[in-house]
């Protein structure tokens, strides 16, 4: 699907009023974008239209100097300049003719052979037939997912515009719960037809790293060759926007966006690559960590000093930057410190500004950091808190598997009852919860093994749903942090969700073999003492 063609001086001000709303009420998220104007009760990433900056990718435009400028290298930082690739020059690759070009758009997903550039590579892994029916939480909201991404032609849209952020999403949503592979490769396709409509908004001269970052991400879990995504050279792209200090700055006459979520994005994606990041983006990264641990989303060469800074979202992300980079271990466990003691008792974490109330966009995210790091508690206390927010067999077909925002959108849809219907919303919060239900954090996120089709609630199995208010068993010490020594019995990676929610059901129920074990038991204890009886009288 093309992007809508804007004009000049509409991109201008479309792009000039993003950023004004970002300096004003800045909001996060893990893999789509924030909204230009956020409310407490909207997901914390709603997609920007495809004219202005990307956002997760890029929230915040507090950067003074341009992304072309070299900036000072913060107190930790190497001072030595990084060379790169230009990201106009990997940017300009040369396409496949037109007629090779119809030819792999026109084809399946399944039978694509070819990558938009030539390179020889899938846009997805050879899928399996998976089962038909599940009732478990983190399968049915890949099965929500792939419903919506079909309904739309494996490109979502926003205010009539593409999507290209909350795509990408749903592709690492779907390949973290191992299934709905075909609907993901398909999707990853879509990416591929116009990669720049997404990096640069259509324009080569724009290039913005988190977009970049992410892109990146989803061609290493998609076992796509991130060399040449569409015809571009995502690897050589990001590098060529790594500043001397470390950062991954935009190259925009419109400010450089770039943010603690691109780079923790770059650290990810470059560690998959192969490449790996160099010792100057981990440091750089690190910078921006506060005295108590939290992370701050806007960036500053100086690093952060001021704890009134530190944003819950921007935290998760960075703890699995580092973690898969190879950062400083003290730095990560002061960091999940930190997100433990925003944990309500619930499960529940919140972000920060208009978000700050607990939600699944945030929870998600922390409980991918949590896994990550091996906190297995905290981990299961967020999967806690999302399945309980996840639309079970007595909502709407349209709804069921999914997972709603807070308990007033879970309220809502509740209340719409057979007229509930799918929700941008819904859809970002799914996918930001489906990593932590899958027990799956971003760095580990792979396509392979995926089953091709998600299954179908088995509503004849399906208990009946709890509560969204409904507090978790165990609680958090709030406030204290858990110990900073990693939990072995939580490996990051590991496969299959921590919890059960709603539509969940892991395994078999316990109660019926447990029963029927006591009572062969007490049977068996019977019919000894009556053998024993008879021999001493015979």
């Amino acid at each position: 699907m093309s992007t809508p063609t804007r004009a000049p001086l509409a991109r201008h001000l479309a792009v000039a009023a993003f950023a004004g709303a970002l300096v004003l009420a800045p909001a996060t998220t893990a893999f789509a974008e924030p909204s230009p104007s956020p409310s407490p009760t909207t997901t914390t990433s709603t997609a920007t239209p495809t004219a202005t900056p990307s956002a997760s990718d890029s929230p915040t435009a507090t950067a003074t100097a341009g992304p072309s400028a070299t900036s000072t290298a913060a107190p930790n930082t190497p001072a030595a300049t990084h060379t790169a690739v230009k990201p106009e020059a990997a940017l300009t690759a040369p396409a496949p003719s037109s007629s090779d070009a119809d030819a792999v758009k026109k084809a399946p997903a399944a039978a694509r052979s070819l990558v938009p550039g030539g390179t020889s590579r899938v846009f997805g892994r050879a899928a399996a037939a998976g089962p038909a029916l599940s009732t478990d939480s983190t399968l049915l909201g890949a099965h929500y997912l792939e419903q919506q991404l079909v309904d739309s032609d494996y490109l979502f849209l926003n205010s009539g515009f593409s999507d290209y952020g909350l795509t990408a999403d749903a592709v690492l949503a779907l390949d973290a719960a191992g299934t709905g592979q075909d609907a993901a490769a398909e999707a990853a396709a879509k990416l591929a037809e116009e990669p720049v409509a997404y990096t640069g908004f259509g324009n080569p001269a724009e290039v913005y790293a988190g977009a970049v970052a992410k892109l990146l991400n989803v061609a290493a879990a998609q076992g796509i060759d991130p060399t040449a995504f569409g015809g571009v050279d995502l690897v050589a792209t990001l590098q060529g926007l790594e500043q001397a200090n470390g950062r991954f700055s935009d190259t925009s006459e419109f400010g450089d966006y770039s943010n603690t979520f691109g780079q923790s994005f770059a650290l990810i994606g470059l560690s998959r690559a192969g490449s790996g990041p160099d010792a100057a983006a981990i440091d750089f990264t690190e910078a921006q960590q506060c005295p108590g641990g939290g992370f701050a989303l806007a960036m500053s060469d100086a690093g952060c000093t001021d704890d009134s800074l530190a944003d819950p979202d921007s935290t998760s992300m960075a703890v699995q930057a580092l973690i898969a980079a190879g950062g400083d271990a003290a730095a990560i466990n002061d960091a999940l410190d930190y997100l433990a003691s925003q944990q309500q008792g619930d499960g529940g974490v919140g972000g920060s500004g208009p978000t700050s109330a607990t939600n699944a966009n945030s929870t998600g995210l922390a409980g991918q950091a949590f896994l990550a790091g091996g906190r297995s508690a905290q981990a299961r206390l967020a999967v806690d808190y999302l399945s309980a927010l996840q639309y079970d067999c007595t909502f709407s077909e349209a709804v069921r598997g999914g997972i709603a925002y807070d308990a007033a959108a879970f309220e809502s849809q509740q209340a719409a009852g057979a007229d509930a219907v799918p929700s941008d919303q819904d859809n970002r919060s799914t996918s930001q919860a489906l990593l932590a239900l899958a027990g799956t954090p971003l760095g580990t996120v792979t396509s392979a093994g995926a089953d091709a089709v998600a299954p179908e609630p088995d509503c004849a199995l399906a208990s009946p749903s709890a509560s969204p208010s409904a507090s978790a068993s165990a609680t958090p010490t709030s406030g204290s942090g858990p110990s900073s020594t990693i939990d072995p019995t939580l490996a990051a990676g590991s496969s299959g969700s921590t919890g059960t929610g709603s539509l969940a059901q892991t395994g078999s129920d316990l109660l019926l073999p447990v029963g029927l074990g006591a009572l062969l038991v007490v049977l068996g204890a019977a019919a000894v003492l009556a053998s024993r009886r008879k021999g001493a009288h015979a």
